[in-house]
């Protein structure tokens, strides 16, 4: 590999894998060096003016070739925000002046674009994003709102973002939910299901709280009617069997306390609100009844 295709292939590489050709510079950048480089199979030229190094990840490409950047749940999925699944579509932020349309040598096929205001770049692992508080933004006005609330609940508890920077974004007529997703959000959820199941509990007619501590024990996910400790056991925190057994001495320590432990699994949780409601009233009557019968 001669010095010019050396260079030229570490510009690419240094925009991601995907460039398009007036982004580079210097001779490297020239024809006669880009021509070698892909008759060599160093680039890969997908569309005239646009290249990408051989096994570049095609979120980066699809981003790179509109000149736009990942956001809403393609950003959530390198951000490392929970999802239930993968987004089944690359979801890319261009600015609101950006006249953009499919054309045979730039599909649009599976990908959703989002008009922004205002995009602040920043990059992660060679990934172009926008800044985490406009992926959480974007996130509550597009996705489901329980995917939408745990990931911001992940991203405050990261500190990742502001609450404040995050309304910021969220100022339009048509945003009232996602203003009211984001003050339902809590940075003390540490995982999608205990996100999920806040959401659920807010309507139970309980009374509920999330994220106290205990004496000797320490914190719980929720405690209901001030007797019922709920705990979410997701596989991610409960794998290990020392985690197995430290959920269990915990377990012996709120009996001995006075508390009803119930622990919900992912399926449990997932199974859906009316699913999970109706197994914490199952278990709350049991409580009410073996206090009648003096157990």
């Amino acid at each position: 590999m001669d010095v010019e295709m050396r260079i030229l292939r570490q510009q690419v590489e240094d925009l991601g894998g995907a460039a398009h050709t007036n982004e580079l510079h210097g001779a490297a950048g020239g024809r006669a060096a880009i021509e070698t480089a892909v008759a060599a199979g160093l680039l890969e030229r997908p569309a005239p003016g646009f290249l990408l190094v051989p096994g570049t990840d095609e979120r980066i490409i699809r981003a790179r070739h509109v000149r736009g950047r990942l956001t809403c749940a393609s950003a959530a999925e390198i951000l490392g925000y929970p999802l239930v699944e993968r987004p089944g579509r690359i979801h890319v932020a261009v600015p609101t002046t950006r006249a953009l349309r499919p054309s045979r040598t730039r599909p649009l096929t599976g990908m959703r674009i989002h008009r922004e205001k205002r995009i602040t770049p920043m990059t992660l692992d060679g990934f172009p994003l926008v800044v985490p508080a406009e992926v959480v933004a974007r996130c509550l006005v597009c996705l489901d709102e329980l995917d939408a609330l745990a990931i911001a609940d992940a991203a405050l508890r990261r500190g990742d973002v502001e609450r404040e920077a995050v309304e910021e974004l969220l100022t339009g007529r048509r945003h009232g939910v996602a203003r009211s997703l984001l003050a339902s959000a809590s940075g003390r959820a540490r995982s999608l299901i205990e996100s999920r199941l806040r959401r659920f509990l807010a309507s139970s007619g309980h009374e509920v709280e999330h994220g106290i501590p205990i004496e000797g024990v320490g914190e719980v996910d929720f405690l209901i009617n001030s007797r019922l400790v709920i705990e979410t056991d997701g596989y991610e925190f409960h794998s290990r069997r020392a985690d197995w057994l430290h959920d269990h001495w915990r377990d012996q320590q709120l009996l001995a306390r006075g508390f009803v432990v119930l622990r919900l699994t992912y399926e449990d949780v997932m199974a859906g609100q009316a699913s999970v409601l109706a197994i914490i009233d199952s278990v709350l009557g049991g409580v009410a009844h073996s206090s009648c019968v003096g157990l």
